[in-house]
């Protein structure tokens, strides 16, 4: 799967913004596909929709979206890379709370 998202996201590096249908077409990848997982990296906040009209959306890569790729690049994997990022607000917001 992590090939794919890698595949999606460089996709949107390389070109800039792209629509669903664009995505699939330059990667040859099944749209049902393309389709879920831009819902899904746009909930996690690496892909933002930049034009939406009705159910036609554009999106664009977020400075999350391009971390992510660099770190997929470099074979870090991602269960890593988001263990770190929520232990990361764990530990800041334990840190908030802690009385001075």
């Amino acid at each position: 799967m992590s090939s794919v998202i890698e595949r999606i996201l460089e996709a949107f590096n390389s070109y800039g913004p792209l629509s669903p249908g664009d995505v699939a077409q330059k990667l040859d990848i099944p749209r049902y596909k393309v389709l879920a997982m831009i819902q899904c990296l746009n909930e996690f906040g690496l892909l933002e929709a930049l034009y939406s009209r009705g159910s036609y959306k554009i999106y664009q890569t977020t400075i999350i979206g391009k971390k992510v790729l660099e770190k997929i690049k470099e074979k870090e994997p991602l269960k890593d890379l988001f263990e770190s990022i929520i232990l990361g607000d764990i530990n800041n917001d334990s840190n908030l709370k802690t009385p001075a």
